[in-house]
């Protein structure tokens, strides 16, 4: 399930907000947006490129999910209660994005009944896909859920290297080289 701004009320409206008051930045590959163990001050809304939301310990790399056009980049916990963000969030591609003040962000979204629409919206979906992706992981085998990656990031799936992918779903590199000779292997 892939979580872009809502077509409800307040996505568009999101959009002008983000225009009207943000600054827009640009990304190089591998740049980070947020780092983790620091409370983020903003949030964006990225207009092109590519990020990937990272949790790392020592060597070892867990991709929680990938944000790309029309997505919000930030930590909800980190805004809203000024917590250290839990994740990292790094370009994939070289991105632009317009970035708001966490102040300004939440208090656009505590303050006017829209955008408290589009905000509960949200983090239904935002929840949903949370609760998919944890079933996923504990019901499906690694092979349905590469299947389930495709159909999910289709659209995107060659500007996501292989090695993140493979990071997203849970797997080596190469166990996911193995699954796609197996899927592909009469499907050229």
């Amino acid at each position: 399930m892939k979580v872009l701004l809502p077509k409800v009320f307040g996505s568009s409206e999101i959009r002008q907000f983000f225009m009207t008051h943000g600054k827009t930045i640009q990304l190089k590959k591998k740049e980070i947006f947020a780092k983790k163990g620091i409370p983020s001050y903003s949030v964006g809304l990225v207009v092109s490129g590519g990020f990937k939301l990272i949790y790392k310990h020592g060597k070892k790399e867990w991709i929680k999910s990938f944000i790309f056009e029309d997505g919000l980049l930030g930590s909800l916990p980190s805004i809203f209660e000024n917590q250290p963000i839990p994740y990292s969030i790094i370009a994939i591609e070289p991105s632009e994005v317009i970035v708001l003040t966490a102040n300004e962000f939440k208090s656009k979204m505590e303050k006017e009944n829209g955008y408290q629409n589009f905000l509960i919206q949200f983090l239904s979906k935002l929840y949903l896909k949370k609760e998919e992706r944890v079933a996923d992981f504990l019901l499906l085998e690694p092979e349905k859920r590469y299947k389930k990656f495709i159909q999910e990031y289709y659209f995107v799936l060659d500007r996501i290297s292989q090695i993140d992918q493979a990071a997203y779903l849970g797997i080596t590199n190469v166990a996911l080289s193995r699954i796609k000779k197996r899927i592909f292997l009469g499907n050229p």
